[in-house]
């Protein structure tokens, strides 16, 4: 293949995770076992350093109906208000300054930015389904994907900041994109892209973070490295302990901003930090992890114990399936937002109901497919810890 970011040949496998449906294809009962498998390989261009799938779903199946919804978790609104208010301080930002989110979703950023009293805002969101709830949010919306199309001739060079939050590794037409951005950015126009980190994922060995909508898995060198051809510059930046490990980094036109020392650190330790040599020892430890997590699940069951799961997030389908863990193990996926209750988890089958503590066996066992939660949802649920369940973190707990 063709990287995705320099167009020179990729030929360097990191890890293989078989072939798994896409992440967000929650099934009904009359589609159980029809769903469409794909390949999941992430490879490394050794020319530019980005991290990528060989395999592309696209965009039209991934992203225009779906069922990930923002503003569910407390943890991801309280993250987005203080994104908000540090560019707020940071960038000087004056209440008529105009603020796009790319992807944004339910429109639960921009909401903290109208809690600031910013009032120039707009979400452009290819999802039909959750347009609509932003729009119900009171966020001016549009319904496309965003592409230097997008850009009207009177919006040219006028926003002044352009958001990117868990999306920018999402994009099929990712050049397009780019060159979308640097045209609606006003000089003095800043982009803030935050996405999950590979260095997180190296260390924790969180690889459920590769899935289909996740094309691109960035370094902080490898995002410099995409930016770098479009005249767009870091200058800022700093880490998050958001989605198990998240980047929030800020980029100008040609230089208008000094770099700040807390981005020189992080660059420099990010060249230690993300390399071949430490992605290949991921990839090995992540196929003992497997072995290990799944034989203990197993060994629990084994012995009459009932296993549940909480939350459904799209990670939670690329463990599930690499691990072989179906609905013979997992009685149930208990899940809070309503578009996922009642369907099905892909590849796996196991049905997602709504928490219902009346399903939840005394001394049983709850894998919490949504970790990176994982203080918000254990301490909303100490009446069952009482009860004596048990809550697994994947990436924390021994078992």
């Amino acid at each position: 293949m063709k990287c995705r970011s320099c167009g020179k040949d990729v030929d360097s496998l990191i890890i293989d995770l078989g072939r798994q449906a896409w992440c967000n294809n929650f099934l009904t009962q009359e589609q159980v076992g029809s769903e469409n498998t794909y390949p999941l390989r992430m490879l490394r261009c050794d020319s530019c350093e980005l991290c990528q799938l060989d395999t592309t779903v696209p965009k039209e199946v991934m992203f225009k109906n779906h069922s990930y919804v923002s503003g569910t978790t407390k943890t991801l609104r309280d993250h987005f208000l203080e994104v908000a208010q540090e560019n707020k301080e940071t960038l000087c930002l004056k209440e008529d300054d105009i603020i796009w989110d790319i992807g944004g979703n339910d429109g639960t950023q921009l909401l903290q930015y109208s809690k600031l009293n910013f009032k120039k805002l707009l979400n452009i969101e290819s999802a039909t389904n959750i347009s609509k709830l932003s729009v119900a949010n009171g966020i001016p919306t549009r319904n496309t994907f965003f592409n230097e199309l997008t850009v009207k001739d009177e919006e040219e060079s006028s926003v002044k900041l352009i958001n990117a939050a868990g999306v920018f590794f999402h994009l099929e037409e990712l050049h397009s994109v780019i060159t979308g951005i640097k045209k609606a950015m006003r000089e003095d126009g800043v982009f803030v892209v935050q996405f999950m980190y590979l260095g997180d994922m190296i260390q924790k060995l969180s690889f459920d973070g590769i899935y289909h909508e996740h094309l691109c898995y960035y370094s902080i060198k490898s995002i410099i490295n995409l930016l770098r051809p479009y005249g767009l510059t870091i200058f800022d930046g700093y880490h998050s302990d958001i989605h198990g490990g998240s980047m929030i980094a800020k980029f100008c036109k040609n230089k208008k901003y000094k770099q700040t020392c807390r981005i020189k650190d992080l660059i420099s330790q990010d060249e230690d930090l993300v390399n071949k040599d430490n992605l290949i020892q991921f990839s090995s430890s992540v196929t003992d992890w497997r072995d290990n997590f799944t034989s203990k699940i197993l060994n629990i069951k084994k012995n009459g114990n009932k296993i549940y799961a909480f939350g459904a997030p799209a990670k939670g389908n690329t463990l599930l399936t690499y691990c072989g863990l179906d609905s013979d193990t997992i009685d149930y996926v208990f899940e809070v937002n309503d578009m996922k209750c009642g369907m099905y988890t892909p590849v796996t089958h196991i049905p997602i109901v709504a928490e219902n503590d009346k399903l939840i066996q005394d001394n049983s066992y709850i894998i919490l497919l949504s970790w990176n939660f994982y203080d918000e949802i254990v301490g909303k649920n100490k009446h069952l810890i009482d009860r004596g369940v048990k809550f697994i973190h994947p990436f924390k707990d021994t078992l």
